[in-house]
């Protein structure tokens, strides 16, 4: 990642993760309230009430090393990164970006955050 530094910042978020399972789609869950993120440039990031999310996508095979899909200092970082891979409002690169900012400012350490950075910036969605 750039050579700039972030320090953790749990400041840049507003909201909790509070969500409900959906009925019948297995691994899919409705946000129950407003989670905002302010990245490094002041850009506002905003995953509404409403928006539905899967958690982080990684491999089962992964889970030992990184974690499970909905638990850590990136669950945060996942919801976020999980709209706006939908929604498509702002340039994938972007996005990358921002998941990699969001859980640095979260708490994930830098190693972490690099690793699954550069999984999504690889092997993500891209338009």
């Amino acid at each position: 990642m750039d050579k700039v530094t972030f320090k953790l910042n749990r400041d840049q978020f507003s909201g909790a993760v509070k969500t409900e399972w959906l009925e019948n789609e297995p691994r899919k869950m409705m946000l129950l309230n407003d989670l905002n993120f302010t990245d490094s440039q002041g850009k506002v990031w905003i995953a509404m009430y409403g928006s539905i999310i899967d958690g982080a996508s990684i491999p089962e095979i992964f889970w030992p090393l990184i974690g499970s899909p909905f638990v850590g200092f990136y669950r945060r970082s996942t919801v976020l990164h999980d709209v706006y891979c939908q929604n498509h409002l702002r340039p994938s690169k972007a996005v990358h970006r921002m998941f990699w900012e969001a859980m640095i400012a979260d708490g994930v350490t830098k190693e972490k955050a690099d690793i699954m950075y550069k999984a999504v910036k690889n092997f993500g969605p891209r338009w």
